[in-house]
């Protein structure tokens, strides 16, 4: 059978056709056996043995229970822990997709999970990426169940009778995995501990194909992931072993300690003497006392500032363990050498990457292990090459920027890139992380150009009213109606403008030929002073003749 024949997908209309896309049990077996990685290498021989198959279900290399005290009882690394998983999650997630359809059936199957698994979806990711710090190993079980009477679309299961209602995870110190001989596993057992739980033989077991392991730096031909925790616990017990003795010379040298001197080399000390003093050197708040005859002398080493200096010590373990957390020592409250602006902002930026490469392999493993299966059933395809098909289906776990300044740093070089037209608006807005589709419309630029336009338009119909008729030579007026200034007028100014000259100045470009003032005929002045003369007074703009009653 020809290998196109595996993939129905590709003739299927992606637009009015969604439920035809899904595979069947029989085609997915198909292509499964078609795309099957042949693994002709062994494993890693860390088991016995029995024809050319491993015997028995295979432990961690690494002491899991002893990684997870030291997390509960060392504040240092407490601290790390809650650090990495407080960045991790710092500005959320998003599903992202080409097509809107498949993003808005994942919500939906998120929605009814989360009824299933009674618990928020972001508390179940949480406490993924709580086990991927630290330890390095996520087992997840997916729960089936019959849908069909709640969910609104018809969905088809992949593997097994009923579609995934919702996941939960197994300690990943109790798991064991049995594999062949080349590294493929097989099944997953959870071994509980005799000491807290009652021994059964029928421990708890699923097939390969219900569990999903996710890991982090795995050894190749090892079944489990390496913690990174793993190379800093001896460097924290040193560090601790130093606090110890520190604090017992500090106990030791915050009490004074007695010199009692009895007797001389003529007067030598009685019996009773001594046994008078040492009772009452115990009767004192201290942590003890010398009592010597005077032929008995004792030189207490360490004393009176003599003692050894262990902060340079204490520092370089402190050091040592930050570095084996792989965070700075200013990331855990530790202040050691001070430090300027520069160099912690160098320290959180080496912080913020160690974190997105988690972040990068943990989408990558969601986007492949729950959400390709999720979409599958749903009637969706995930795997269309969207260059040949158009739009594709497969959705995005996408994290949103921890580093907020390097964002902007990043966000405000693609836009000089653009306005130096070195790249288009469409790589542009993907760089930005935005849809390529948009209204430019609705952009600042458009709608400041349409109310340019618009103020454009009406200045011109004011100045088409206020100009003079065809053939006339007349100068035209201002946009207040002003005529221009006559002979023999004083201009005064005018606080009563026009719209026209506000939205375009009248006296720009060549648009009116005076300013736009108001004005007063100069030979008033005369008017009045030869009213006077003759007799008359001006009250408020009225003449009244002297000799009339007022």
């Amino acid at each position: 059978m020809p290998f196109k024949d595996y993939l129905p997908f590709q003739s299927i209309d992606t637009v009015n056709n969604f439920s035809a896309k899904a595979l069947d049990t029989v085609q997915l077996k198909g292509l499964s056996g078609v795309m099957k990685v042949a693994a002709l290498a062994l494993g890693f021989q860390g088991t016995t043995y029995y024809y050319n198959n491993r015997a028995n279900f295979e432990k961690p290399v690494y002491d899991f229970d002893r990684l997870l005290d030291a997390i509960d009882t060392d504040s240092y690394i407490k601290q790390a822990m809650s650090k990495y998983k407080d960045l991790f999650w710092k500005e959320g997630w998003e599903i992202v997709s080409e097509n809107p359809e498949a993003v808005s059936y994942l919500y939906q199957r998120i929605d009814f999970m989360e009824l299933a698994m009674k618990r928020p979806f972001i508390d179940f990711l949480m406490e993924v990426s709580d086990q991927l710090f630290k330890l390095s190993n996520i087992f997840i079980v997916k729960a089936s169940g019959d849908l069909s009477e709640y969910f609104p679309d018809k969905l088809e299961a992949v593997s097994g009778d009923f579609p995934i209602v919702g996941y939960y995870l197994i300690p990943t110190e109790q798991v064991r995995i049995l594999r062949d001989k080349h590294n493929k596993p097989k099944s997953y057992r959870q071994q509980t501990d005799p000491e807290t739980h009652t021994l059964d033989k029928n421990m708890p077991v699923w097939a390969a194909e219900k569990v999903i392991h996710l890991y982090y730096d795995r050894k190749t031909g090892r079944a489990f992931g390496t913690p990174f925790l793993i190379n800093v616990l001896d460097d924290v017990i040193a560090l601790r072993q130093i606090e110890e003795d520190i604090q017992n010379l500090v106990h030791r040298e915050l009490f004074p300690l007695y010199k009692y001197t009895i007797g001389t080399a003529e007067q030598p000390a009685e019996p009773d003497e001594i046994n008078q003093a040492a009772i009452e050197i115990g009767n004192l708040r201290a942590e003890g006392g010398l009592i010597l005859p005077f032929r008995h002398d004792v030189e207490v080493i360490g004393a009176e500032g003599a003692a050894l200096d262990a902060s340079k010590y204490l520092d370089h373990f402190k050091e040592r363990v930050a570095i084996g957390l792989g965070v700075a020592p200013h990331h855990i409250g530790m202040s050691m050498n001070g430090g300027n602006r520069s160099v912690t902002e160098r320290l959180d930026t080496a912080l913020y990457d160690k974190v997105k490469q988690y972040q990068k392999l943990f989408a990558e493993m969601i986007r492949l292990n729950i959400f390709n299966e999720l979409l599958f059933e749903g009637g969706f395809d995930p795997i269309t090459n969207p260059a040949e098909e158009g739009i594709s289906d497969r959705c995005f776990f996408r994290f949103r920027e921890i580093d907020v300044d390097t964002q902007v740093k990043k966000e405000n070089h693609i836009i000089q890139k653009f306005i130096s037209n070195l790249i288009t608006l469409d790589e542009a807005r993907q760089a930005l992380g935005h849809d390529i589709d948009m209204d430019t419309a609705l952009t600042n630029a458009a709608l400041q150009s349409a109310i340019q336009v618009s103020a454009a338009k009406d200045t011109l119909q004011a100045q088409a009213q206020i100009l003079p008729p065809k053939g006339q030579t007349s100068s035209p007026k201002t946009s207040d109606g002003q005529a221009p200034a006559k002979k023999g007028q004083t201009n005064t100014p005018n606080k009563k403008r026009g719209i026209g000259n506000a939205m375009r100045p009248m006296n720009q470009n060549g648009r009116k030929l005076s300013p736009d003032i108001k004005r007063f005929d100069n030979n008033f002045l005369s008017v009045i002073e030869s009213l006077l003369d003759e007799g008359y007074t001006v009250v408020q703009s009225d003449v009244i003749k002297e000799d009339d009653d007022v």
